[in-house]
């Protein structure tokens, strides 16, 4: 594998350092993948030619009442499920397709309403004007859901900073953003807002 020695391909445009995915070049540089056949559908095929939203077979986690995608081993990240990194070179990011995250030429789905520059987060919507995002179990609670089924107010898990002392909650890496967490920025185009859910900040839709 590419962590033990193996090399991957890379883009054959100018200096880009993303993987190459078909024709010795990213899908941000134009590689030919398979889309959807649905008309007027623009997402990447994935099994019998069509996307998830147009009737790919959805393979649900083996984990007993949970109703999550598969990502990998038959299980959904929650249940252990191990992500893929982006493909470029020193980058932590997880991967979103093609091998790369959005900032190395993953394209991201935009809101389909007007001209709004949000991120899709599902039904081809933000949250913003009418994603259905799974909302906390607990009665009368409107906050996003985030683990078991109910918000961070309501019982779900905290994951403390590993940092001696430090109270925090963590964002990524084992560390809260004093101790060197990165916190992504809002995918609105020229925001530089920290995104707070689905990709987007409160002034861009998250609630």
């Amino acid at each position: 594998c590419i962590r033990h020695g193996a090399k991957r391909k890379l883009c054959t445009v100018n200096e880009c350092k993303n993987q190459a995915v078909k024709g010795g070049v990213c899908i941000r540089h134009g590689a030919n993948v398979k889309r959807c056949s649905s008309e007027g559908c623009t997402n990447i095929a994935q099994i019998g030619g069509v996307c998830f939203k147009h009737g790919a077979k959805v393979y649900l986690c083996s984990s007993e009442g949970c109703s999550n995608r598969v990502i990998n081993g038959g299980v959904c990240i929650r249940h252990g499920a191990k992500r893929k990194r982006c493909s470029s070179e020193g980058c932590t990011n997880y991967a979103v397709n093609g091998g790369v995250c959005i900032r190395h030429g993953a394209k991201r789905k935009l809101c389909t309403v007007n001209e709004c520059k949000n991120q899709a987060v599902k039904g081809g919507v933000c949250i913003r004007h009418g994603a259905n995002v799974k909302r906390c179990s607990s009665e009368g609670c409107t906050n996003i859901a985030q683990i078991g089924g109910v918000c961070f107010k309501h019982g779900a898990k905290v994951y403390l900073c590993s940092s001696e002392g430090c109270s925090n909650r963590v964002i990524n890496g084992g560390v809260c953003i004093r101790h060197g967490a990165k916190r992504k920025r809002c995918s609105s185009e020229g925001c530089t807002n920290y995104a707070v859910n689905g990709g987007v900040c409160i002034r861009h839709g998250a609630k």
